[in-house]
């Protein structure tokens, strides 16, 4: 089975029209407070190592543990 990355995950979610981003929830690595969330519709663009959000951050790939879709998961760091 094919693993995909979080680009092309959220890619999808983007642009896929039976899917809605603003159903998506990214949990990811948040210095110093632990761990944070973000809402799909927060996000600007999808590059090769971050994620832009509309508020000016980015958000390095490496640093998102988790990707929930209607409350599901649909990726998780191995």
């Amino acid at each position: 089975m094919k693993k995909y990355s979080i680009r092309d995950i959220l890619n999808r979610f983007r642009w896929h029209p039976d899917l809605d981003i603003s159903k998506v929830e990214i949990f990811y690595v948040d210095r110093p407070r632990g761990s944070s969330k973000i809402q799909g519709q927060e996000i600007e663009k999808v590059g090769h190592k971050f994620v832009y959000l509309k508020s000016g951050m980015a958000i390095p790939h490496h640093r998102i543990f988790e990707i929930r879709y209607e409350g599901e998961v649909v990726w998780k760091k191995s």
